[in-house]
């Protein structure tokens, strides 16, 4: 069993692409016990233009029958709001925000079902600075290490005369672009080398086609994005597209939403009811129910599907009832909730039956307050499985938090911003389904 740092800003509209960069980006490697600064890598490579909107399709490679996944949204200064919506699914929203010019950044998550936002500390890497990102093409084209001859092609919905120009971007210019998206996020320097070398696969020659004014506005660019295969030669992955207009159009504006709950405060008590019964769809040779606890659905699962062996997905769904319609053969699947995840190896899946199973976390939850003469200081907490500090748990900085936790012992370690002060506390148990109540009096 491993452990990924939960995705803080959740988009969870794109089924395939979300199950492939939850593995890849999920924060999930050791941390010395006294964190250190993280140095800044080149911040101006994020620059962006001031406002402007835009719209993404992406579709997994060599999959023309996936329904796509198209995201619409507006930027402006840091701060946008958007729309994901895969093929005939509900869409999901997505704010990325200030509450107030001085506030830290903060995402919030709604789907189309739900009618109150969650929120969810900082920006998640993915939906910012991941080469799928609606911004990525932006950023990369000032980057270019080769650009094919221009000519004049019209962009669709350009107000102004287009080129259409080739521009290839070597494995050197797609790493600092990578590792500067890192910086923004990645709290350590030791889970900002985590992070990287969870995105090493995406360190390959990456090429894109631009539709460019004569101003350099960017109004379109496509491209086919690489992954390295297990071989280590690049192999298609996502087949993108970006369209982008409305420059610095000064009605585009993004507002936190005034109504909203802190995902830290969903305990288990507050998850879903009871599993309703779903409709068996007839053509179903594969199903995967998920369970927080025993009957007890998660808010959110993601299951991802494999050749049995292989790293390559053939699919996913985000859902606590899954199916998928599969060959006869042998499976991995991979099950994931929150910062944890399970492993189905070897599932075998035939023709004349429908092969189920039911996955339970048996999560419990840990309620965290860690005080100084009386205040609830900002912290940095650390949630190691215990006895070893090479794979942590999960990492937060709100306080007081609540964890959702798979059975087991957990050690906690605490500190100060400055590291001016900070605390252990070792061999917490959680049992499944039991919530446990700590408060750690940190000194200076």
């Amino acid at each position: 069993m491993s452990y990924h740092r939960p995705n803080r800003m959740s988009w969870s509209a794109l089924a395939l692409l979300l199950a492939l960069l939850t593995g890849m980006t999920g924060c999930g490697s050791g941390r010395d016990a006294e964190p250190t600064a993280l140095p800044q890598v080149e911040q101006d490579l994020l620059a962006l233009p001031t406002a402007f909107r835009y719209e993404v399709t992406l579709r997994p490679a060599g999959a023309s029958d996936e329904p796509a996944t198209v995201i619409t949204g507006q930027y402006r200064e840091g701060a946008w709001a958007q729309s994901s919506r895969r093929g005939e699914e509900a869409a999901e929203e997505l704010i990325v925000s200030r509450e107030s010019a001085d506030a830290a950044w903060q995402s919030f998550t709604r789907s189309a079902a739900e009618s109150v936002w969650t929120r969810w500390p900082g920006v998640g890497f993915d939906a910012g600075y991941g080469l799928s990102a609606p911004f990525a093409p932006l950023r990369l084209y000032p980057l270019a290490d080769q650009t094919a001859p221009g000519e004049a092609d019209p962009a669709s919905g350009a107000p102004v005369p287009t080129t259409k120009v080739q521009a290839v971007f070597l494995p050197q210019t797609v790493q600092r672009l990578l590792r500067s998206g890192v910086s923004a996020v990645a709290a350590t320097t030791d889970e900002r080398g985590a992070l990287e070398e969870q995105l090493a696969s995406l360190v390959v020659t990456q090429t894109l086609t631009y539709w460019v004014s004569a101003d350099n506005r960017i109004y379109q660019a496509a491209g086919m994005l690489l992954l390295a295969g297990a071989d280590g030669q690049p192999t298609p992955w996502l087949e993108a597209g970006w369209k982008f207009s409305a420059y610095d159009d000064p009605a585009l504006a993004i507002t936190a939403p005034a109504d909203y709950r802190d995902a830290a405060a969903l305990a288990p008590a507050e998850s879903p009811a009871q599993a309703a019964e779903v409709e068996l769809d007839p053509r179903t040779t594969l199903r995967i129910r998920v369970f927080a606890n025993p009957g007890v659905p998660p808010e959110r699962a993601t299951v991802t599907i494999y050749p049995a062996g292989k790293r390559q997905p053939l699919g996913a769904a985000e859902a606590t009832d899954a199916q998928f319609v599969l060959a006869p053969g042998s499976y991995d699947v991979l099950v994931q909730v929150d910062q944890a995840e399970e492993w189905l190896k070897g599932v075998t899946v035939t023709a004349d039956d429908v092969a189920s199973q039911d996955v339970v976390f048996d999560f419990g939850a840990l309620v965290l307050t860690v005080t100084q003469n009386g205040a609830t200081p900002q912290v940095d907490i650390v949630i190691y499985p215990a006895g070893q500090r090479q794979t942590w748990v999960v990492w937060r900085t709100e306080n007081p938090t609540t964890v959702r936790l798979r059975p087991g012992k957990y050690d906690i370690e605490v500190a100060l911003p400055d590291y001016t002060g900070s605390k252990t506390l070792d061999g917490v148990e959680i049992g499944p389904g039991q919530t446990v109540t700590q408060t750690l009096e940190i000194g200076q």
